[in-house]
């Protein structure tokens, strides 16, 4: 099987129908679909299962959340490639899997797009390591399954910011080959879960985890940017006596250097 698309749900008997109509009139069909249901107490099982699609699973239970799900969908996916949508969003044409797996994507891990949304452009497009504060959304990404067993399924320890967490991890690992395609996927919906909450958890770590794990990767001018941030995030004082020491040496090379 070609593509495994996991959709996590609850309560969602007002939007999935919108999001399977997109798959299921997909040109493409080489596909299955995952509905990962927290347990849901309207009818989104109902309308789940009227499609009488074989293709279609519906799993209900108790769940810790949206990554959650989406953690169980990926143990449970029998596709080459996984692709995540929230039951909000939706595939913006009725043939977007076939231009995407219409490509010379064989020798790549990661396949990323563009969404359909009002993020900041800074969200959009090709990433970088000057963009890596910005996430790309899950909506517009293709991962082949067996990344997941170098990079780990998403930490629950972010509400939000796991999706952001897992990016990095594959993006910042050059064991694993992504390429940019210039096509919007889907259509996300800004005014979900993500934008109610705050993940402030999250970004405590992202700066702390940059210069531990990726520091050398970084170009100089990106290092800066990252250390100035961390510096002011730290509430260790020798912490952050390092990384402006850091920070003094970094500054000082691309004076000279650069």
């Amino acid at each position: 099987m070609k593509l495994s698309i996991v959709i996590p749900t609850y309560n969602s008997s007002k939007v999935i129908k919108r999001a399977l109509d997109s798959i299921v009139n997909q040109t493409m069909q080489d596909f299955e679909v995952l509905v990962m249901d927290g347990a849901s107490t309207d009818n989104t099982g109902e309308i789940v299962a009227s499609y009488n699609d074989d293709r279609i699973k519906f799993y209900s239970e108790p769940d810790k959340g949206i990554y959650d799900a989406m953690n169980k969908g990926i143990a449970k996916a029998q596709g080459e490639w996984l692709y995540f949508i929230g039951s909000d969003d939706w595939l913006l044409d009725n043939n977007v899997l076939q231009s995407v797996f219409s490509l010379n994507i064989d020798q790549y891990d990661v396949v990323y797009g563009d969404v359909e949304s009002d993020l900041s452009e800074k969200n959009r497009g090709k990433w970088t390591f000057y963009t890596l504060e910005y996430n790309r959304c899950h909506q517009a990404i293709f991962y082949r399954k067996n990344i997941f067993d170098k990079i780990g399924d998403y930490t629950l320890k972010y509400k939000i910011g796991a999706d952001h967490d897992l990016n990095l991890k594959w993006f910042l690992n050059p064991e694993i080959k992504n390429v940019f395609i210039n096509q919007k996927i889907a259509h996300f919906s800004t005014g979900g879960f993500s934008k109610e909450q705050g993940d402030d958890g999250f970004f405590d770590d992202f700066y702390s985890n940059i210069l531990h794990y990726h520091f050398r990767k970084l170009p100089i001018g990106v290092k800066i940017n990252i250390l100035e941030k961390a510096i002011l995030r730290t509430p260790n004082k020798m912490c952050k006596f390092v990384m402006k020491f850091q920070l003094f040496i970094v500054r000082i090379y691309k004076k000279l250097f650069c």
